[in-house]
């Protein structure tokens, strides 16, 4: 798998892998960049998300023709799409548009599987086989991610960076709910250089 796969790097930051799938879009030296350029960067965010293992990864990239995996990944990055637009509203107190929770049941239509009994040491429980045999199955549990975000989830911690130059998102489970930035480590130390830099110029100037 490693031989057809570029080595983008995924950014992880959003405490909810819908988010994460959102956020592979980023701004980079002041220019828009797709973390997911074609079907095997597709592939390789899901194995790193953990929706995908390494052996499904290895079948999904030998399993379809060119034309098939270009089209599911023109799928993928137009659901994407529909995904920001919904977080963007949500991140503004908007609610979410019913055009949208269409896409999302659309798409969760594509789940195939059946359920399966097991029994445990003192009981029982229902365990879901999901199949996986086209391709578009494998965008299938992203729609599933913006479910379990939308329905357990308080809608009000969905938040944007506040850096205006920076477009990702995240689920703020910080103390007091207080999370301003996507990372300390990037944006927010960026604030805090620029805080500072208008600190001194402004005592420079008296």
């Amino acid at each position: 798998m490693s031989s057809e796969l570029s080595k983008p790097k995924f950014i992880f930051v959003g405490n909810h892998r819908c988010l994460d799938f959102i956020n592979t879009q980023i701004i980079e030296n002041g220019r828009p960049v797709d973390l997911i350029g074609g079907f095997p960067n597709l592939v390789e965010w899901l194995v790193k998300a953990q929706i995908l293992n390494s052996t499904d990864a290895k079948e999904a990239l030998k399993g379809w023709d060119e034309p098939h995996r270009k089209r599911i990944f023109e799928k993928a990055i137009a659901f994407r799409a529909v995904l920001r637009d919904m977080v963007e509203r949500i991140a503004k107190g908007k609610s979410v548009q019913q055009s949208t929770i269409d896409e999302i049941n659309k798409m969760l239509s594509n789940r195939i599987g059946y359920y399966e009994l097991i029994e445990l040491r003192g009981g029982f429980k229902v365990r879901f086989h999901a199949e996986s045999n086209k391709a578009i199955h494998l965008i299938v549990p992203i729609a599933e991610l913006a479910s379990d975000l939308l329905c357990h989830s308080s809608l009000s911690l969905i938040k944007k960076c506040e850096n205006p130059n920076c477009i990702l998102y995240f689920y703020d489970i910080s103390k007091n709910h207080t999370r301003r930035w996507c990372s300390m480590n990037v944006c927010g130390n960026r604030a805090k250089v620029a805080a500072h830099y208008k600190r001194h110029q402004h005592i420079r100037e008296k």
